[in-house]
């Protein structure tokens, strides 16, 4: 079971937090609406972990059909501007 009650919350908060240990979260229910969710702490390094990993694809993809140039190529350019100076 992965909803509680916050009346659930609160008369049984030691079997809330074993729930969400053991599933890697809850969802509380307020209003007959999903309010807000308790989540294990494992279980948000692993999505904070994930979502990091995403945003480093989205970032390469934006990047990966961008022109390159060979390192010695680059050497060169910087070279000939550092003589210029």
């Amino acid at each position: 079971m992965n909803t509680f009650s916050i009346t659930d919350l609160r008369h049984k908060t030691l079997d809330v937090v074993n729930a969400a240990k053991a599933n890697g979260y809850v969802h509380i229910i307020q209003n007959s609406k999903a309010d807000i969710a308790l989540v294990d702490s494992q279980y948000l390094l692993s999505l904070q972990e994930a979502y990091e990993d995403q945003m480093d694809i989205i970032e390469f993809d934006k990047t990966v059909n961008e022109p390159t140039i060979s390192l010695e190529e680059y050497l060169k350019k910087r070279s000939a501007r550092k003589s210029k100076k």
